[in-house]
């Protein structure tokens, strides 16, 4: 997942802040195009018509808020249905299908983050201490009174 793509979003150009911005009307016009551009890649036995995607639009506006998804977010999702990265598309596609396929996305979306999260945390703690910082004289001076010890640690044990 391009997480880097999506961290670097701001959260002024986020769909509920562009709901706000330019109306949830226009919006919701933009998701419902994507959305059904994206089921025409399925042979539905029972598909959604145009008033049940527009709603489902305005529903996935109303949840965005919840991790602040963006317009790529929903791109990315829509690129991934039809390679059943969210699991598989059968013979019918409705709200609740839909949400439970987002779902997943959005819970990949998180464990993408906090692994990243992770990795940084990891990579400052190795770092060691920022403020702590040796003049190349003060390490070698460190490693001569090292050998010293163990050359003399090692006289006294024998």
């Amino acid at each position: 997942m391009p997480l880097a793509i999506i961290e670097n979003i701001p959260v002024s150009s986020r769909l509920p802040a562009l709901a706000v911005s330019y109306g949830t009307d226009k919006i919701a016009a933009v998701v419902a195009k994507a959305i059904t551009k994206a089921l025409s890649n399925f042979n539905l036995r029972v598909g959604m018509n145009a008033d049940q995607v527009l709603e489902l639009a305005y529903a996935l506006i109303d949840s965005s808020a919840e991790d602040q998804l963006a317009f790529e977010d929903i791109m990315l999702f829509l690129d991934g249905m039809p390679r059943f990265k969210y699991g598989k598309v059968y013979d019918r596609m409705d709200m609740p299908t839909f949400f439970e396929m987002l779902e997943v996305y959005r819970e990949q979306r998180h464990q993408a983050f906090i692994s990243k999260r992770d990795e940084h945390h990891s990579q400052y703690k190795a770092a060691g201490d920022s403020n702590r910082m040796s003049l190349d004289t003060e390490k070698e001076s460190f490693r001569d009174a090292m050998k010293n010890y163990m050359q003399t640690n090692a006289k006294n044990n024998q």
